[in-house]
């Protein structure tokens, strides 16, 4: 009889190790799942597949917040902000490359959210907001806070802020030229203001959304 319950009580504590590793596993799966979709942002952003870029938000978004851009409330924000302000036509010349780089995501106990942090070194073509003015190369530095959410069994952008803390000509860097403007000819008009915006020389830290690793604080 003893046996038996010894036995039992095994095959109980294996059990719950499975569940255990099951759900370990499940956290590391997500954790790839949603760096692969930070990326592939970052791609579509970069080939201006402005409609996919919205397609990877959920109906119950939140809001899109870039720079001093304001904020775009909800699923029809991320439409107004990815397709009418960042989606127009652009002559050939103009040109976006956004490294995302440097993931740590957290996801939360419920398993369908979770937030991340990612900096992103972006280089670029452009005219810095005035359409008669001619063509620089420029390049531009700040990081993402975002929140996403697991619907339908797929991982999607809850919430998008890129904190950017320079944007320059390349031939002036950061130091003498930090902030040289955003597009003021935006054809849309953001439905709040920027919640935050501290270019360089201001030494602002976008505020972490995870604790210490070692102290939890």
């Amino acid at each position: 009889m003893a046996n038996v319950e010894q036995l039992v009580m095994k095959i109980k504590n294996l059990e719950a190790k499975i569940a255990e590793l099951e759900t370990k596993l499940g956290e590391v799966d997500d954790v790839k799942e949603i760096k692969k979709l930070q990326n592939i942002y970052g791609y579509y952003l970069d080939s201006r597949f402005m409609q996919e870029v919205v397609d990877l938000f959920s109906d119950d978004a939140e809001s899109v917040e870039v720079a001093n851009r304001g904020v775009f409330l909800g699923k029809e924000g991320a439409r107004r902000f990815f397709l009418h302000a960042q989606g127009q036509p652009a002559p050939g010349w103009i040109m976006g490359r956004h490294l995302q780089l440097q993931g740590v995501v957290d996801v939360e106990a419920d398993g369908r959210t979770a937030r991340g942090r990612f900096q992103c070194l972006f280089m670029s073509v452009g005219n810095f907001g005035a359409q008669d003015m001619p063509p620089r190369a420029c390049w531009g530095y700040g990081v993402y806070e975002n929140d996403y959410i697991k619907e339908n069994g797929k991982w999607m952008f809850k919430k998008l802020h890129f904190n950017r803390f320079f944007y320059t000509p390349y031939e002036d860097g950061w130091l003498k030229t930090p902030d040289a403007g955003s597009r003021m000819y935006d054809p849309v008009k953001p439905d709040l203001p920027p919640t935050a915006y501290h270019p360089y020389p201001d030494q602002y830290i976008v505020p972490f959304h995870y604790k210490h690793p070692i102290t939890g604080k």
